[in-house]
């Protein structure tokens, strides 16, 4: 009869700690959370830690609902490898948000590790494709796609982007360089006329424009002057003539974008594009004045 009472009382000591330990652990949360509303970050941190470190001794770390918490207030005091250790360790409890990943992405920019980022806002997007950041998470996603050259997925990320993003001048230069990547010419005039369109300055848009109507100039020069001195004839003298009046409209297209362009930055690149135009239009005065400047 003895044993039997012993054994009970154990039992209810037993229980009677469980039961202490876990309502000051308890009002441990619902101080460190009092004091995270009221923005006392430090104060609701050490409380925090305590309740994180009650779950962990318990190897209970999965139903610790304070993770996210504590991390957000580590960073909000500088603490960011806390910071990043507590939110990974939130991925894998059932408190989990998309905010989790969100602010994941956010420690990884901060250290410039975008593979991280990347998997994090990617994981985002996978487990929480409606979220309330998934048009911030989407924009960050494409810069990048296009900053680590995965032009594929950059350009499959574009549509993706809310409507502001057409507007958005350093996303609409990215568009444009991914698809010049992808060899989209025609993607890409329409992309450097939007660019004009909003900043009449725009130094990616003046150097597609005046490098391609160089170009398309130049190449149709040479070949109908090699197809007339190979075929020297009146027709073909004339089709010359016809084709030189198109040669010499797009150099003086070329020529309005690379004044433009070379007023803006003047470098010899661009001085020496001048002077070969200048050279084609037969202003020899001009074309001597911007190959010195080339030099």
């Amino acid at each position: 009869m003895k044993k039997i009472f012993v054994g009970t009382l154990t039992v209810s000591l037993m229980l009677l700690f469980a039961c202490s330990g876990t309502k000051q652990v308890t009002q441990m949360q619902q101080s460190g959370e009092t004091a995270f509303q009221q923005g006392d970050y430090q104060t609701a941190l050490n409380d925090l830690e305590q309740v994180i470190g009650h779950y962990e001794k318990t190897d209970n770390q999965k139903e610790c609902p304070v993770y996210a918490k504590a991390a957000y207030c580590a960073m909000k005091l500088g603490h960011n490898d806390m910071a990043e250790d507590l939110y990974t360790k939130n991925t894998y409890t059932d408190f989990v948000t998309g905010d989790t990943y969100y602010e994941l992405a956010k420690l990884y920019r901060s250290r410039d590790n975008l593979s991280r980022e990347m998997e994090a806002l990617e994981t985002y997007l996978k487990n929480y494709p409606g979220g309330v950041k998934t048009d911030s998470v989407n924009s960050r996603l494409f810069v990048l796609y296009t900053e680590s050259q995965n032009w594929q997925q950059a350009e499959e990320m574009w549509p993706k982007l809310n409507a502001q993003a057409a507007f958005n001048q350093k996303l609409l230069e990215d568009y444009f360089k991914v698809n010049k990547a992808l060899d989209n010419d025609s993607v890409c005039n329409l992309v450097a006329g939007n660019l004009l369109n909003m900043n009449e300055e725009n130094k990616t848009a003046l150097n597609w424009f005046a490098v391609n109507y160089f170009w398309r100039a130049e190449n149709l020069y040479q070949s109908e002057l090699k197809a007339y001195n190979k075929n020297k004839t009146n027709k073909q003298y004339k089709h010359l003539l016809k084709s030189l009046d198109v040669v010499t409209a797009d150099f003086k297209k070329s020529l309005y974008y690379f004044i433009h362009l070379y007023k803006l930055d003047p470098k010899p690149e661009y001085a020496q594009y001048l002077g070969n135009i200048y050279t084609r239009l037969d202003d020899k005065k001009k074309a001597e004045y911007y190959y010195k400047l080339s030099k």
